[in-house]
């Protein structure tokens, strides 16, 4: 399906050890909803608007955060959009924490799990926020729930680590971005969870496929004025040869992608 990138490199990720203000019974995560549980009651994310708790900031101090408003995704409605608040420590004013996503929407949600450097671990235990403007949040709008399943059975997990790359054009899978905010990409993968739109498109073109660790095999370079395909295969040769979507799923590709033709 064609996708439009608001994209900010990464996208906000927090990891988290949070614990809620009030409630004795601490902060979990279910999906995409915050969930407190106390000896009177459990309470999900739409219970919780107003609330303010703290997470790790990142720079071994707390930074204190606001739900101030929960509503469900149009792309699906099992996932929770949250508007999210920071607190400034020096002035106590209070400011969304996500930058605007392709629709304009300044939103996150929880989802269990970390990070390490780039690669997601699925860790139970731990959790972090992602923006929708990231591709932290922008991979599981598009279906790709690491805790989920595909329509075929398959555990999404390696799914939503390839869209990282996939959505950041990170051709290496070293952390460097090589795309531009408003990109179209056609994005499909081989359990069916997303699937081209553009085949019958002549202004589009075959890009790549993706594993999750970057891409398997790279036809075209998604904007020639930041990396050129020469020079990447230059300094990658492993990801130059044949490469359309037979080829790429040969070489293990999950993920493959169509841009459009510069």
């Amino acid at each position: 399906m064609t996708r439009l990138l608001s994209l900010l490199a990464f996208g906000l990720a927090l990891t988290a050890a949070p614990a809620l203000a009030a409630p004795t019974g601490g902060l979990a995560v279910e999906g995409t909803a915050f969930v407190v549980t106390t000896p009177a009651a459990r309470l999900a994310s739409l219970d919780l608007v107003g609330a303010v708790f703290e997470i790790d900031d990142g720079k071994g101090g707390l930074a204190q955060v606001r739900i101030d408003a929960v509503t469900p995704a149009k792309e699906n409605a099992s996932i929770l959009l949250h508007t999210l608040s920071a607190r400034d420590p020096k002035t106590g004013a209070w400011t969304n924490m996500c930058e605007p996503d392709a629709q304009g929407r300044r939103a996150g949600f929880p989802l269990r799990g970390h990070w390490d450097g780039y690669r997601f671990v699925a860790d139970p235990n731990t959790w972090f926020l992602a923006c929708t403007s990231g591709s932290q949040g922008k991979c599981v709008l598009w279906g790709y729930d690491p805790w989920g399943k595909a329509p075929d059975g398959r555990p999404l997990a390696d799914f939503y680590r390839t869209c990282q790359q996939t959505v950041r054009a990170d051709y290496r899978g070293d952390g460097a971005p090589h795309t531009k905010n408003g990109t179209e990409i056609d994005v499909a993968d081989i359990a069916g969870v997303q699937r081209h739109d553009s085949l019958s498109d002549p202004a589009y073109m075959f890009e790549a496929g993706w594993g999750p660790t970057g891409a398997i095999c790279v036809a075209a370079t998604r904007w020639p004025d930041l990396l050129t395909q020469a020079a990447l295969i230059k300094a990658s040769p492993n990801l130059g040869g044949p490469c359309d979507a037979a080829a790429a799923r040969a070489k293990g590709a999950l993920i493959f992608t169509r841009i459009k033709r510069r």
